[in-house]
């Protein structure tokens, strides 16, 4: 699909003449598929703001719509923290604004590389946009705990999935699927593959994967039907204890010789 590269250009040129002269604003830059050198035909226009702790954020959305509706008019806005969706007249079916504001003092992780690319400067102030060290110490205790949940909770709870088989709720049973069984598989394969966005869920999951690993959970999560789910649950459920057993930090150090 072609990329309506005039209208973003002339969107994030009308963010930037809105909110740069003010003094509370230190830098803005594109993220998402712009950090990672993937934005096509159906990417939104991530813009993120940096901030200090004196910017009013509402004042700042004000001009920053204002700009926006001089380009094309809004037709929606959602609020989806850390910041807001626009959709504009002019921007097709799939084109979306996402603009989020972030304090210099306390949100500086957003600029963490390894877990969100490199930031595609808009404008900067001073030395704002340069990458911040990942702080890994704490990503890895968060990790652990995940991982700490799951190794209680996952084997468990695949029981809701099965009796919502055997009763022929098909819709229940897809929801318990997706909850129960999925979504900590994917955690589980993230952990054990791309640790540093081990908590990203379903979002770049095709490029942070090995592909055959891809195709495996891929294969496991489309079903037709409640057969489906009743076929491919004992799969996934066991991929998931094996996965447990084999990120187990004791096993680990097991296997170390430890």
């Amino acid at each position: 699909m072609e990329i309506n590269q005039p209208l973003r250009d002339r969107i994030t040129t009308a963010i930037c003449h809105a909110l740069e002269p003010d003094p509370a604003v230190l830098a803005a830059w594109e993220g998402g598929g712009a950090a990672f050198g993937a934005v096509d035909g159906y990417s939104d226009i991530d813009v993120n703001v940096l901030v200090d702790v004196e910017a009013s954020v509402d004042l700042l959305y004000a001009a920053a719509e204002a700009s926006l509706e001089a380009v094309s008019p809004i037709v929606a806005n959602h609020l989806v923290p850390p910041g807001r969706y626009y959709k504009l007249r002019d921007g097709g079916e799939f084109l979306l604004v996402d603009l989020s504001f972030f304090r210099a003092a306390t949100d500086a992780h957003v600029l963490q590389v390894e877990r969100h690319g490199p930031a595609r400067p808009l404008f900067d102030k001073g030395d704002w946009l340069h990458p911040r060290p990942l702080d890994e110490a704490a990503l890895a205790a968060k990790r652990d705990q995940r991982f700490r949940e799951l190794r209680t909770w996952f084997v468990i709870s695949q029981s809701f999935v099965r009796k919502a088989v055997l009763r022929g709720q098909d819709v229940e049973a897809l929801a318990c699927f997706w909850g129960y069984t999925l979504k900590p598989l994917a955690d589980l394969l993230r952990i054990r593959y791309c640790p540093v966005r081990w908590d990203f869920g379903m979002r770049y999951l095709d490029r942070d994967l090995p592909a055959h690993v891809h195709d495996q959970f891929r294969d496991l999560a489309f079903v037709p039907d409640i057969a489906g789910i009743e076929t491919n649950l004992p799969k996934a459920s066991a991929w998931g204890a094996a996965l447990l057993c084999e990120l187990d930090p004791q096993a680990i150090r097991v296997r170390r010789g430890l």
